[in-house]
């Protein structure tokens, strides 16, 4: 069973294997007051969302280790 987060302190994952766009993305959602987790693979992302129970996950389709699809 999840425990009850309220949803403005939990996160938002941002999963890209191209730093550059995680960047990008977290620059935008931090301006806008989200708090922002990484992740660079399916694995280590599967391994978030387990942990960190994000409120939202943006995910790219094309990862290594384990493609987006197999993390959904």
């Amino acid at each position: 069973m999840r425990s009850v987060i309220p949803e403005r302190t939990r996160p938002i994952l941002v999963v890209d294997d191209d730093r550059k766009i995680v960047r990008l993305v977290r620059t935008y959602l931090e301006r806008e007051g989200y708090r922002v987790i990484e992740a660079y693979d399916g694995v280590a992302a599967l391994a978030q969302i387990q942990a960190l129970d994000p409120l939202l996950v943006v995910l790219d389709l094309m990862l290594p280790e384990m493609d987006g699809l197999a993390v959904v």
